[in-house]
């Protein structure tokens, strides 16, 4: 991926944001907590390789497992937390988990 390429990348994907030195490039996705909880936190990735990454093959280093469905089973049935509304997922932070011994 060269500098343009890389231009229209962070363009099209306003939520990276990238800082380079002569060696590196660091990337961060500020949606995501594992980024956002931890300023410090970043995907450093060496510049030879970053030349060689198409715009998809980067998103997916940037994000590397951090960007995933969460799901809950509720009576019965799973469903994507990310379709609820406020006061549901409300309810599901003040659920108390036990463990049965």
């Amino acid at each position: 991926m060269n500098q343009s390429e890389l231009a229209q990348f962070l363009e099209n994907n306003q939520n990276i944001e990238c800082q380079s030195d002569e060696c590196h490039a660091y990337f961060r996705n500020k949606h995501l907590p594992w980024y956002a909880h931890n300023p410090a936190h970043c995907t450093r990735i060496d510049n030879a390789v970053l030349q060689k990454l198409t715009p998809a093959e980067l998103l997916l280093e940037v994000n590397r497992g951090l960007d995933v469905e969460h799901i809950t089973r509720i009576t019965g049935y799973f469903t994507k937390v990310s379709q609820w509304n406020k006061g549901k997922l409300g309810e599901l932070k003040d659920r108390v988990r036990t463990t049965i011994v």
